[in-house]
């Protein structure tokens, strides 16, 4: 498979270059971006299955992880009458083929040392854990939230490129999706990190001094031309802070 190595590889390096890109430019990233990923990595997961021997209820596995992907872009207050009737049937379908596959599924298909269908039951959990992150948590957007969810799709196994495969560890400790997942929260305490690096170094440094880890001085004239939130507001004659983003 490592023709589809190579083509996930290009796929998510695209997607990912295009998303970063348009972040900086208007911090906004189309959903299009996502939705073409996750199509053409779901295309690609498909025919991955029909080379392998996998039963049915593995089959709606995928089908119900695909709707439940597809299931974070529709906007169903845009939706005519027809429109509503087919994504609720797509719904349905969804649901019953989830039900189905655990209803059929044996704890001896998950221990018998297969990864990959331990890493596409991986993906649907990553999906469902994006879905109450989003909306319980207080530090990541929507983007944040689709972009995992894609990757997840793109990148569903260890990547690997000749004889090569990339691993850290000579066994495997997680499911390659959360594998991906947990570097990138890795990357992501880079953030606050470099943010407390540099107001120390500019001797930013005010009670609340946590506030070091989540932005930094600006110049009015410039927080107003750039794409930032004031953490800093007035709220019954008192100055409050606001350390995260409450509409998202």
């Amino acid at each position: 498979m490592e023709l589809l190595d190579s083509l996930r590889f290009v796929l998510g390096a695209s997607m990912l270059g295009y998303g970063a890109w348009s972040d900086h430019k208007t911090r906004r990233v189309p959903n299009q971006t996502w939705l073409i990923s996750g199509t053409i990595a779901s295309v690609l997961l498909a025919y991955e299955f029909t080379t392998e021997e996998y039963s049915l209820h593995i089959w709606a596995l995928l089908v119900a992880t695909i709707v439940l992907f597809y299931n974070a872009f529709v906007d169903e207050y845009v939706l005519d009458n027809n429109q509503m009737m087919l994504w609720r049937a797509v719904q349905v379908l969804g649901i019953l083929c989830a039900v189905y596959f655990l209803f059929s599924v044996e704890s001896e298909e998950l221990s018998a040392q297969d990864y990959k269908l331990v890493d596409v039951v991986s993906i649907s959990i990553l999906i469902l854990l994006m879905y109450v992150w989003f909306y319980l948590g207080p530090t990541i957007g929507g983007a944040d939230v689709k972009a995992i969810m894609t990757i997840g799709l793109v990148a569903p196994f260890t990547l690997s490129f000749g004889s090569d495969t990339f691993t850290a560890f000579e066994t495997r400790g997680f499911p390659y999706p959360f594998v991906v997942f947990m570097n990138s929260l890795l990357l992501y305490l880079l953030i606050p990190l470099s943010l407390a690096v540099y107001n120390i170094f500019k001797g930013n440094l005010e009670k609340p001094y946590f506030q070091i880890f989540f932005g930094t001085k600006m110049k009015i004239d410039l927080a107003r031309e750039s794409f930032v939130w004031p953490m800093q507001q007035i709220i019954g004659g008192k100055v409050v802070m606001v350390a995260f983003v409450k509409n998202k």
